[in-house]
């Protein structure tokens, strides 16, 4: 990293770890207060837990992917209302990650809806992933899928039941891992880059916010206020995205999410 990433990055690491001083001191080790949750976001199609990126992810990424991780451009260093939200949910699972997980497991039922795990972020020890699968399991119906890059908490999912579905997140450099994972019999998922820094959700997120600047560019030059241009660009681009729940329904443009088969990211 430059030596300005790297001030940056030594900043936002001392507000992560403010926020997490401050409700560790309000909960006082109590699970007092129900975990933030994305509920029925309309661009995932799905439940989203948030964790806090960067302090629960395995140190690998730190070097790999931080300067592009969409979590900490997107969400945790420009908007501390989420970044707050996040320090909440990595307090409160560290806390009691039973009740925790039921939380999530429980609202995805309520919703009808598939659960993302670790939005962003990773599972931190095996009393998480433990607690996680012991949610599924009483959740039969809730379709849930995470990602982690922590070899040794596999062995935690090896008996997770049908509607669990934990990956193995694989990249250049880390073969021997990988194959471990894969002879576990896990599915993996690779981190893919462009070439030029930016994940496909950047990508697809890019493209999003350039097209409701021009819906919103539209509605302002009919008269409308800036503040209501925005809002109704927002639905309407939002009305436009096209969710692909795994690559064969993106190639096929069907949906398999009900089948419980994958939870992907949509494309705009």
């Amino acid at each position: 990293m430059r030596q300005q990433e790297i001030k940056h990055f030594a900043c936002l690491m001392k507000l992560m770890q403010a926020d997490l001083q401050h409700f560790e001191a309000k909960y006082g080790g109590k699970f007092a207060e129900a975990p933030h949750a994305g509920l029925g976001n309309r661009k995932t199609r799905c439940v989203n837990e948030a964790t806090l990126p960067i302090i629960t992810c395995h140190p690998s990424c730190m070097r790999k992917c931080a300067r592009e991780c969409y979590v900490i451009n997107i969400m945790t260093f420009p908007r501390p209302s989420c970044r707050r939200c996040q320090a909440r949910n990595t307090v409160l699972r560290r806390i009691d990650a039973e009740a925790y997980y039921e939380y999530f497991f429980a609202e995805a039922e309520r919703r009808g809806l598939p659960l993302r795990l670790s939005d962003g972020g990773d599972m931190e020890n095996a009393t998480q992933a433990r607690a996680c699968v012991k949610a599924a399991q009483r959740h039969p119906s809730v379709h849930a899928i995470g990602y982690t890059k922590r070899i040794e908490l596999l062995g935690e999912f090896m008996l997770a039941p049908a509607n669990l579905h934990m990956r193995y997140s694989a990249w250049a450099g880390d073969e021997a891992n990988t194959a471990k994972a894969r002879a576990m019999g896990f599915d993996l998922t690779h981190v893919v880059t462009n070439g030029g820094g930016n994940c496909p959700y950047q990508n697809s997120m890019a493209r999003f916010r350039a097209h409701k600047a021009e819906i919103a560019r539209q509605l302002r030059a009919q008269g409308i206020d800036t503040k209501t241009a925005n809002k109704q660009a927002e639905r309407l681009t939002e009305s436009e995205i096209t969710v692909h729940h795994c690559r064969d329904c993106a190639r096929l443009g069907i949906g398999c999410c009900a089948q419980g088969i994958d939870i992907r990211f949509n494309k705009v």
